[in-house]
């Protein structure tokens, strides 16, 4: 795909300051027109500074194009236009919440007579259509937050830079300003990178994330392979993986033989890039074996057995905690699943498929 094809191509970028080296350090991150990308990583990962540089806003060493253009050559204050960032603090003019709005479109250059019509289909849109004429400063963080978001969508720009804009939002309409704003980027065919540290934005959100630490893109996939395939240790906890489970791997003459807590021994039929440290199964990946369950008419499935500790009730989804020697395992079952002989304190015998099992 040439560069022209991109909203934004950057290569070997880098971002440093006088007391601290790397803030940010990209080899290669691309952005097509209309994508939905995630952004992870953990506090001081480079995720704002990301954003920040890619709207120019944040000196750095390195190729960035925008909109097919090379940034060097280019001007700078129209490129920006052609973008909008939405920062994680609440920043707003002390106007009334309408003028607030209409002056990102006024810096644009939109027709007077648009602006009105514009400037209300925003605000209504993320539910903030009765505040038009408050002051910015009387606001709630809650409200100032859904303005903000406003401002930045108002524009209809063809790159959306969105840092946390669930914070601040009251839980009940976190999900819902997200699909909106998924809705009104897909509407305009907007490319969209969103930071959050809420895993519930991104889930439903983006297909695409790119995982940051200490400046770098680690992990670049698939949303649901980088939940359930982390590219290390680190990215697994963040991600909320279930069990992270201490292992040894070694390679026979019928592939990687695990060995795990309480000598619970498998083989792996899939490629193991050693060294590695631990195991990762989603809670998901587990089942209840008993005299009723198919797993018994399974022989390839791993037999893990182990005392309840606790049985979490959910939303059509139980989370079982079982004792295993030393290592407390999570396994999630749906409640059709669920076997009537699950109490605390009892045996239990978990099972899984290995080829669910991802090391890191």
């Amino acid at each position: 795909m040439s560069m022209n094809n991109y909203v934004l191509n950057m290569q070997q970028v880098r971002v440093d300051t006088t007391r601290r080296k790397n803030i940010l350090s990209i080899e290669n991150f691309a952005v097509r027109p209309g994508e939905l990308v995630a952004v992870l990583g953990p506090n001081g990962a480079g995720k704002s500074t990301l954003l920040k540089t890619i709207n120019l806003l944040q000196p750095y060493r390195g190729e960035i194009q925008l909109f097919g253009q090379d940034v060097r050559n280019a001007n700078k204050t129209l490129l920006r236009r052609r973008s909008a960032l939405v920062f994680q603090e609440t920043l707003l003019l002390d106007e009334t919440v309408f003028h607030n709005v209409a002056r990102v479109l006024k810096f644009r250059g939109t027709p007077a007579h648009k602006i009105k019509q514009r400037v209300h289909s925003a605000l209504a849109t993320f539910g903030c259509e009765h505040l038009t004429n408050r002051s910015a400063r009387s606001l709630s963080g809650g409200e100032a937050k859904r303005v903000c978001i406003a401002c930045g969508l108002v524009a209809d720009s063809e790159l959306l830079l969105l840092d946390e804009p669930s914070a601040s939002l009251d839980v009940g309409i976190r999900a819902e300003i997200i699909d909106k704003i998924r809705e009104w980027a897909e509407a305009r065919g907007s490319a969209v990178i969103l930071v959050s540290h809420n895993f519930t934005d991104i889930m439903h959100f983006a297909e695409r994330a790119i995982a940051l630490s200490d400046g770098c893109i680690i992990q670049d996939d698939k949303l649901e392979n980088l939940i359930r395939q982390p590219a290390n240790q680190q990215l697994a906890k963040l991600v909320g993986m279930d069990n992270i489970i201490p292992c040894q791997v070694e390679r026979g003459n019928r592939g990687y033989s695990i060995k795990l807590v309480n000598s619970i021994e498998f083989l792996y039929p899939g490629e193991v890039k050693t060294p590695v440290t631990a195991c990762c199964l989603s809670g998901d990946a587990f089942y209840i074996e008993d005299a009723s369950s198919s797993a018994q008419h399974q022989p390839w499935l791993i037999i893990i057995e182990g005392l309840v500790e606790r049985v979490l009730h959910g939303i059509g989804t139980y989370t079982i905690r079982v004792k295993v020697g030393e290592q407390t395992l999570i396994a999630r079952v749906p409640r059709s699943h669920m076997s009537d002989n699950v109490h605390r304190h009892k045996p239990i015998k978990l099972a899984f498929n290995p080829e669910d099992a991802h090391f890191v």
